[in-house]
């Protein structure tokens, strides 16, 4: 996987690296200078709408799966607690099953600070299918 701006687009992409063929540069009388490229990206920087607490249990399912554009910060040295924030598009059902599912497989070790209405719903929604 490789992260990259899709110029037709106009947003930030990653392309899987097995499904690139024929790279060549782009012409020089057509090429975008990095400087507007970055402003676009600021322009269109997502708002952060999750906010959880990991404890060390939820770290370490985080380890062994996450979405590629999730990170985590470590609250402290010993890499026990830390905090995600990342944006999560309700308007897109397809991400709002995936992040329910994975934020299912995290397990109980998270605590709620912050997240979309549609996410919540999506996860009692989940959750009922098991205690009617």
């Amino acid at each position: 996987m490789i992260e990259g701006f899709d110029l037709q687009e106009e947003k930030s992409r990653i392309f899987s690296v097995d499904d690139l063929t024929d790279i060549e540069p782009y012409p020089e009388k057509k090429r975008v200078s990095e400087k507007k490229i970055l402003n676009q990206l600021r322009k269109q920087e997502e708002v952060i709408n999750l906010v959880l607490e990991l404890g060390p249990k939820a770290i370490a399912q985080f380890r062994k799966y996450h979405p590629l554009k999730v990170s985590i910060s470590y609250t402290n040295p010993y890499q026990t607690t830390a905090i995600l924030r990342t944006f999560v598009n309700v308007n897109k059902s397809e991400e709002m099953v995936e992040f329910t599912n994975w934020l299912l497989f995290l397990g109980e070790d998270i605590k709620i600070r912050e997240m979309p209405e549609g996410v919540l719903k999506g996860l009692q929604v989940r959750l009922n299918f098991y205690c009617p």
